[in-house]
Parts: C-alpha cells; structure tokens; sequence
C-alpha cells in the first residue's frame, strides 16, 4: 500500500471514509497499523532501534532508554493474552520489545487509533495492568498514537478506571503521540540511504495522503486587515501582567476580498 500511494493509487480514500460498491467494514486501524509499522519488522534491528529512539527523545522519555548497544528486536502485533480475573482476552495494537548486549530489556507498548473512540474508559488501564506482568510494567513504556490525543491525556486522571497508573520514580510511562508527531521523526529519515530512509519517504506520503498535514501557514488569509496601533501599549501584556483580551481594541475588519498574503507558506 505505501507504494502504491506513493504512486498515485486511490486505495488510500478508505482511510478517509469513503467506500466502494457495498464496503461497509473497514478495520482502518488494524490496516494503517500494518502498513506504517508492519515494514519495521523488516528493517535491519539496529534501525528499528533508531527510530524509536528518536520518538521517546522528541516526548522527553530519553531517561528510559537502554544505556547499551541493542542486540536484538523482537515486534509483535495485535498480541492476545488473558485477563486475570475477569478471564478476558487483552489484545494491544502492538508489543516491541528490545533487548541490549548487558541484557537490559525496553518494552513498548503500543495502542493506536484512527477515527475511533477507545474500547471503554479503562481500555489503556486494563492494557498496563492486565496485559503486562509487573516486572513488565517495570521495563515498559505505553504508547498512545492517534491523530487527537485528548483521550490518552486525560486517561491518568480517570480514578474510576484506577487513576495515574503509569505514574513511576522516573516519570510517566504513558507516551501520548499524535500521528503528526510520528511524520516529524519520519522526516528526519526520509534523506537517508537506506532501508529505514526509503520506508520513511513512503510511510511519509502515506500520512500526508491520509490527512495528517504538516502545517504550511495560512495561505488563505491575506494583507489588507485593519489592526490596532501598536504605538500606545502592548495588545495583550503591560508589565507581564495579563490583562485580558480588551486591551486588544476592536476587532480587525475582515474585507470580502484581500489582495496579498498576509502569512507565510511554506
């Protein structure tokens, strides 16, 4: 799929909602999961290790890092284990874990959305602490990839679902990732010549065909607005001290037709 994207085929419309003939189903998570992560399972260790290294450093969770050479990489997905207690099946989007020369282990824990709600308040609770044992949850990060990430933020302070349960002494091990957030780290790769730089030029395209845009300025707003002077006080600050939005005088007036961008584009 990520070459035929690349190439000009239409396939990719399903991921924007649109269908063909009598299609009504489509596991559009299961399917993007696939075709953006899947080709990592092929990439050579030490570049898998690469790009998710640089994921965690650009989310602040470099601390959690292995301090030595990877040895191996090991990626499963859509793993099902059992649930103790309730005897339910717990089934993640995705387990990598990584495994150093000095026998340090990193787990991710990966659960990615694309157009869906999570299954249930407590779904990313019951992954942590059903899915992974304890010693796991002691090695592992949570992954949480989606295009909003509004419903992972808030999962720590769900205390009917159990609360802050990635809380630990060195930080969070929740990840909260938007897809936008995983184009910027692709794009670090795209120039490279090599495996893990031809599969992010393609996991790129594919992205931006499905709608996760880079921002490129406003190219629709152009110059001649009205705006207050600046000559008497700041718009919105006098002395660092906040001051509300009236400071800011009237409104710009909005003409029906402006005849020079105003903004940058990139």
């Amino acid at each position: 799929m990520l070459h035929a994207t690349a190439n000009g085929n239409s396939l990719y419309h399903r991921y924007l909602g649109k269908r063909e003939g009598d299609e009504r189903k489509v596991h559009e998570e299961d399917e993007i999961t696939s075709i953006v992560l899947g080709p990592l399972d092929f990439l050579p260790d030490v570049e898998v290790y690469q790009f998710w290294e640089r994921v965690l450093q650009s989310t602040g969770h470099s601390r959690f890092l292995p301090t030595a050479p990877i040895k191996s990489v090991r990626a499963t997905f859509w793993p099902r284990r059992t649930a103790s207690g309730d005897g339910t099946s717990i089934t993640p989007d995705g387990v990598i874990t990584f495994k150093t020369e000095d026998d340090q282990t990193l787990i991710l824990l990966l659960e990615l959305k694309w157009r869906a709600d999570l299954s249930g308040e407590d779904q990313l609770h019951r992954q942590w602490r059903q899915f992974l044992t304890e010693q796991e949850q002691t090695q592992a990060l949570h992954l949480f990839i989606a295009p909003e990430i509004s419903s992972g933020a808030s999962a720590p302070n769900n205390k009917n679902a159990g609360g802050d349960v990635w809380k630990s002494e060195t930080g969070s091990r929740l990840v909260l990732l938007p897809w936008l957030r995983i184009r910027s780290i692709l794009a670090e790769f795209v120039d490279e010549n090599s495996a893990i730089g031809r599969w992010a030029s393609l996991a790129d395209i594919f992205l931006e065909k499905v709608g996760i845009r880079k921002f490129s300025g406003f190219d629709h707003i152009y110059f001649k607005i009205s705006l207050p002077s600046l000559d008497s006080a700041p718009l919105f600050w006098a002395t660092f001290k906040f001051s509300g939005l009236a400071t800011c005088g009237d409104a710009p007036i909005l003409p029906s037709f402006i005849p020079a961008r105003l903004f940058f584009t990139k």
